[in-house]
């Protein structure tokens, strides 16, 4: 089933009809051939989804097309009960991009670019919108009723500072292939470094704060690749029960 992410509010309840336009509009008729009867997945982005019919469709001036769609089923999708949250050095250019992307498939909650001391990437606004809305995208395209929140750049010294309540561990080719988190963790946060390392400083407050260290490989990965081999480890372990029953 076709998929369309709303970027205005809509009502989703049953029997509601959506208004279907602009680049949405163009990629359901003319890319994915998506016609009148037609079932198509709508998200709002804010945790609701819904099943609709497609309507008559009809083209203004010469490229621009416009459909309905009628709610059939409506329903909204609960929160995890654990929260995975993702602080990483950014990768730079298109990179990023494709980190944030890779996350968001992966059920990710939340990315946050991280500022380390070997940290070579500090992305402005203006990215960081960017991002937010390739995050949109992704929740279109893998199926998610809740987007990956991108947040701001953190310094790491921070960050350490706001972890009472929360299991945290660092991603680092020293540490072990599976680590415990406590059955009661809500919020689960993982540091990946730069490809510069971390720090002597930085590994000396994590050896204070006692953080666990995780291996997701024998070898030296790209940042990318490790908050994304990193994340798929902590996703998949036993004790992150991520989704209630609705």
């Amino acid at each position: 089933m076709h998929r369309i992410i709303l970027w205005k509010a809509s009502p989703l309840t049953v029997g509601a009809k959506v208004v279907i336009d602009g680049d949405e509009a163009h990629h359901a008729l003319r890319v994915k051939r998506v016609a009148t009867g037609d079932m198509v997945e709508l998200l709002d982005g804010k945790g609701q989804r819904a099943a609709a019919r497609v309507g008559e469709t009809s083209k203004q001036g010469k490229s621009t097309w416009k459909f309905e769609a009628e709610v059939i089923e409506s329903r909204i999708e609960a929160l995890p009960e654990v929260r995975l949250e993702v602080l990483a050095a950014a990768a730079k250019g298109d990179r990023l991009d494709e980190m944030l992307d890779s996350l968001s498939q992966l059920g990710v909650d939340q990315f946050r670019p991280l500022l380390s001391d070997h940290a070579v990437v500090d992305p402005r606004e203006a990215k960081l919108e960017r991002l937010r809305r390739a995050a949109l995208e992704s929740t279109k395209q893998c199926g998610r009723a809740w987007p990956i929140e991108v947040g701001e750049p953190v310094e790491l010294q921070h960050a350490m500072k706001e972890l009472d309540g929360v299991f945290a561990c660092v991603a680092d080719a020293s540490g072990r292939s599976t680590i415990e988190i406590p059955k009661d963790a809500r919020r689960v946060v993982v540091f990946v470094g730069p490809e510069g390392g971390w720090s002597p400083r930085e590994f000396e407050g994590f050896r204070a704060r006692k953080l666990p260290f995780l291996r997701c490989s024998p070898h030296v990965l790209r940042v990318e690749t490790a908050a994304v081999a990193a994340a798929a480890v902590l996703i998949n372990h036993a004790s992150l029960r991520r989704y209630t029953q609705t």
